[in-house]
């Protein structure tokens, strides 16, 4: 989340401080697991108050945790909280697929990545068909109260800007500042980005989802948490990541968004490495080798390269790719003008 608040922070400053502000006065942006276009499990939590972690629980912690706090309580207390709605995933169906195809989806891979929500043979007419990252907003808002939809609405954009006449429009609107898809970055050419992220971890990629059938609650939807077969657990569809944030959502911008000349008219120069997640199988926080998201910050090779940008020897560093993120990211329906 803080490589979005320091995006917003650029085009903050200079909407005040002219265009030349982070040019003379940022020299490197050090952009650690950097979620520029959102976390995708922070849509089913302000959706059904779910998530993985909720999701694979045992039946007696499901017992204890929906008898203090239930799943509409959840949701609630997650739409309340601003920073997990700035999170919502970034470039719709472009990025994330339609309802046949998702850039990174597997050769011979039953369900698609690009329906992210998917319900498994309900009967019933009320029940949605399976829906996109796109649809699935729009249906998030169409069931939350007036103040949610209003508070996302008022404050953020998911969209995808495909002239330099939108991105220039944009940097006038504060609801497109979190979105790099839809802004440029700053006019700084003597800026330098350092992407350095984890790959490797199961990640929460996409869902399976049922009728809510309980008549105290208020939601509509809920994890379908019974289906567990092939790569599905618990209704949860993993993909590729750093066990929180996608990798197309790490890595998509660094590898190819920002080598687009509208989201980067400066040129801006961007470097990237990749690390692979090599938990020690004795460690709790997976030990120096690991590429988890939080935990990525003790590894040893990361503060390393650290040290090498603030040391003012960033220009050394060698760039590291050892996911498919270029492949996918050619995939992806965002084209030069």
């Amino acid at each position: 989340m803080g490589s979005q608040v320091l995006f917003y922070f650029f085009h903050w400053v200079e909407a005040s401080g002219g265009p030349g502000w982070v040019d003379k006065h940022v020299d490197s942006w050090i952009n650690v697991s950097g979620s520029m276009l959102g976390a995708l499990k922070g849509l089913p939590a302000v959706l059904s108050g779910e998530m993985k972690d909720t999701a694979q629980l045992n039946a007696f912690a499901v017992y204890g945790l929906e008898k203090f706090l239930g799943k509409d309580e959840r949701c609630e207390i997650f739409r309340s909280m601003p920073g997990v709605s700035s999170m919502l995933p970034k470039g719709g169906n472009a990025v994330w697929g339609n309802n046949t195809w998702a850039p990174d989806d597997q050769p011979g891979q039953i369900v698609s990545f690009g329906t992210f929500i998917n319900f498994k043979g309900s009967n019933s007419t009320q029940s949605p068909s399976n829906l996109t990252v796109e649809e699935s907003i729009s249906y998030l808002l169409e069931h939350s109260e007036t103040w949610y939809k209003d508070q996302v609405l008022d404050n953020y954009s998911h969209g995808v800007a495909h002239s330099s006449a939108e991105v220039e429009n944009n940097e006038r609107d504060h609801r497109k500042w979190v979105n790099p898809l839809e802004t440029r970055l700053p006019l700084a050419p003597n800026l330098k980005i350092f992407c350095f992220y984890g790959v490797g971890k199961s990640t929460e990629r996409s869902y399976f989802y049922r009728e809510d059938q309980d008549p105290n609650s208020r939601l509509n939807v809920t994890m379908d948490t019974s289906l567990t077969m092939g790569a599905v657990d618990h209704g949860v569809i993993p993909g590729e990541g750093d066990g929180t944030v996608p990798l197309l959502s790490n890595g998509y911008m660094c590898a190819k968004g920002w080598h687009i000349k509208r989201f980067n008219p400066a040129g801006v120069k961007i470097k990237v490495y990749e690390m692979p997640h090599e938990p020690d199988r004795f460690s709790p926080r997976g030990g120096p080798n690991t590429g988890d998201h939080v935990d990525i910050l003790g590894r040893s090779s990361l503060n390393d390269l650290i040290l090498r940008v603030a040391g003012g020897k960033g220009d050394q560093i060698e760039e590291n790719y050892v996911s498919n993120i270029r492949e996918y990211s050619e995939k992806v329906k965002v084209y030069e003008e």
